[in-house]
């Protein structure tokens, strides 16, 4: 009976520590543009995930319900082309027609459980891109 608790703890627990975020930013200095588009937004997008020994998913943020409480058990979801996916799928609500100034970064944490269990975290920013006012009069 107590190994079926410990195991529910650690299971509550890490359902709760794994998550796949975006977030949208919409301010821009006036006249702003990247390579002749106008920026709708900047947009990041984050997964993160535990693994044992550094290389086996334990539980990652599912990145096909972003902004919820879902994760996914021993498969690593925590890649930079499901991070390119969510930043699509909010470019595509925003009506950007490309993106810009892609950038990704990871960096990895194990000391905090005597480098058992490592933590990876991989953010993707970008800008949202559609044509400038005056390219789309022209057009």
């Amino acid at each position: 009976m107590k190994i079926f608790k410990i195991l529910s703890l650690l299971a509550a627990s890490a359902m709760l520590g794994a998550c796949a975020t975006t977030e949208v930013s919409t301010e821009f200095a006036p006249g702003i543009k990247n390579g002749g588009k106008e920026p709708v937004a900047a947009v990041t997008a984050e997964n993160y995930g535990y693994y044992l020994f550094g290389f086996l998913p334990i539980i990652t943020g599912n990145p096909d319900k972003q902004n919820e409480t879902s994760a996914s058990m021993f498969e690593d979801t925590v890649t930079v082309e499901n991070n390119h996916a969510m930043l699509a799928r909010e470019m595509e609500k925003l009506g950007a027609e490309s993106m810009g100034d892609l950038r990704d970064s990871t960096y990895w944490t194990g000391g905090f459980s005597l480098w058992i269990v490592w933590k990876q975290v991989l953010s993707s920013n970008a800008l949202a891109l559609k044509p400038a006012p005056e390219q789309s009069a022209a057009q």
